[in-house]
């Protein structure tokens, strides 16, 4: 597996270059968002505002909790897709 990927719960692949979540023959293509949220989990960031800031933050970009929870159930649903 390439530094660009990760592996989620030992099934799922994310391609950080392709954008994609696969898992079982099944893949999508994700946000630049749901990406980055993916990879401060990885990194172990689980409080809302540190992933805020990590995701938005970073980028100089100011969002309000609506955001953050819209971001989580549009990656849930990228979950769904997958069969997860």
């Amino acid at each position: 597996m390439s530094q660009n990927n990760y592996l989620i719960d030992k099934r799922v692949i994310l391609d950080c270059e392709r954008m994609t979540l696969s898992c079982a023959g099944e893949s999508i293509t994700i946000s630049e968002s749901e990406r980055s949220l993916l990879i401060a989990f990885h990194e172990g960031l689980f409080k809302k505002d540190d992933l805020i800031n990590y995701v938005w933050g970073r980028k100089g970009v100011v969002v309000s909790d609506a955001s953050y929870y819209k971001l989580i159930n549009q990656l849930r649903g990228s979950f769904d897709k997958i069969g997860l």
